[in-house]
C-alpha cells in the first residue's frame, strides 16, 4: 500500500521540536554543509528528563565540549577546520519527516507494529555519520533521530500551542537503525520495527552480464575516445541530478572537476587534452564514491 505523505516540512516539525526540548540557552545548529559530516541537524544541552529516561538514563547526562573530543575522521573530509562549541551538549538529534500508513504490512504487524503507523528512510551517509559520532562520544551523550508521530498540519500547530511535540514524537536511538533502511512505528517514545526491505533477486553472475555488455557493445558503438567521453558526460549529468541529501558529494565532484580542467589544459591540447579530462573525470568519481571502474571491453 502507498504511503500518504506528510502535509508539513520538515522545518516546521523542528522548531517547535527543539524549543520545547530546550531547558538552557546552550544549543547548536551546525548548518547544512556540514551536517552531511557530523550527521546531525541540532545539538543542545537539555535536562528534559523525559528524552533521557527515554534512553535509559535516570538523570540527565553531563554532556561532552564538541571542541575537545577528536573527530579526525570529519576533518578527513572537510578542507578545513570548523570551530566547534565549546560548551557541553548532551543530546544531538537528526530529524526526520514522516510518511503516513492507514495499516501496518503484514510483515511488520508480526514484529508487533500496530495500525495506523508512521515510517521514515534513512539516509545511508547520515546514519554513518552519527554511528562515527556516537562511536567517539560513547554513552556521554545521546544521539538519536527524532520524528513526529503525526502527519497533519493542524495536529503540529495543536501541539506546538500545548505545548506537546516532544511526548509525540519518536527518538530512535542510532545505534538500533545500524544497517536498516527505515524505522517504522505507531507510538511515540522509542518503540518500533527497524527494517531491512528485502528484494528478491534472480540476476545473471557478474561474468555473464559482463559477457552480454561485450556482445551489445559490438554494433554500433563508438570509438574509445567517443565512449570515454560518453560516459563522462553521463557521469557529470548524473551528479547534476543528486538528491538534496547528498549535496556534498556533488560540491566535492564539481569542485575536484575544475581542478582536473586546469591540470590537464597544463599536460595535453586538442583532443587529447578532451580525452584525458573526460578520463579524469571518471576515475574522479570512482574514487569518490569509493567504486572499481571494470572495462567490459571494446571493438579497437
Amino acid at each position: 500500500m502507498r504511503l500518504k505523505k506528510c502535509e508539513f516540512e520538515e522545518a516546521e516539525y523542528c522548531g517547535p521540536l527543539f524549543n520545547q526540548l530546550s531547558t538552557s540557552s546552550l544549543l547548536w545548529e551546525p548548518g547544512q554543509v556540514f551536517e552531511n559530516h557530523i550527521g546531525i541537524d541540532y545539538a543542545l544541552f537539555t535536562t528534559h528528563l523525559y528524552l533521557h529516561k527515554l534512553h535509559g538514563h535516570d538523570f540527565p547526562l553531563n554532556g561532552v565540549v564538541l571542541s575537545q573530543c577528536k573527530l579526525e575522521y570529519i576533518w578527513d573530509n572537510c578542507r578545513s577546520k570548523k570551530k566547534l562549541p565549546s560548551f557541553r551538549l548532551n543530546v544531538f538529534i537528526q530529524a526526520k519527516r514522516p510518511q503516513y500508513g492507514r495499516y501496518a504490512p503484514k510483515a511488520l504487524k508480526l514484529k508487533g507494529l500496530k495500525s495506523p503507523y508512521w515510517k521514515f528512510e534513512i539516509t545511508p551517509h547520515q546514519q554513518i555519520a552519527l554511528e562515527k559520532l556516537q562511536e567517539r562520544l560513547n554513552d556521554r551523550a545521546i544521539i538519536c533521530y527524532a520524528c513526529p508521530v503525526f502527519h497533519k498540519a493542524d495536529i503540529l500547530h495543536k501541539w506546538t500551542l500545548e505545548p506537546r511535540i516532544v511526548e509525540n514524537s519518536t527518538f530512535p536511538d542510532v545505534a538500533t537503525l545500524k544497517g536498516h533502511s527505515a524505522w517504522n512505528f505507531s507510538e511515540p517514545g522509542a518503540i518500533g520495527v527497524a527494517n531491512i526491505v528485502p528484494t528478491a533477486s534472480n540476476s545473471p553472475s557478474l561474468l555473464e552480464r559482463v559477457g552480454l555488455l561485450v556482445g551489445q557493445g559490438k554494433s554500433g558503438s563508438g570509438g574509445i575516445f567517443e565512449e570515454l567521453q560518453f560516459l563522462s558526460d553521463t557521469i557529470k549529468f548524473t551528479m547534476e541530478s543528486v538528491a538534496d541529501d547528498a549535496t556534498y558529494i556533488r560540491a566535492r565532484f564539481f569542485e575536484g572537476i575544475r581542478l582536473l580542467q586546469e591540470v590537464t589544459k597544463e599536460l595535453a591540447d586538442g583532443g587529447k587534452q578532451q580525452a584525458l579530462f573526460a578520463y579524469a573525470t571518471i576515475i574522479h568519481f570512482c574514487c569518490l564514491n569509493r567504486t572499481q571502474w571494470l572495462i567490459a571491453g571494446h571493438d579497437e
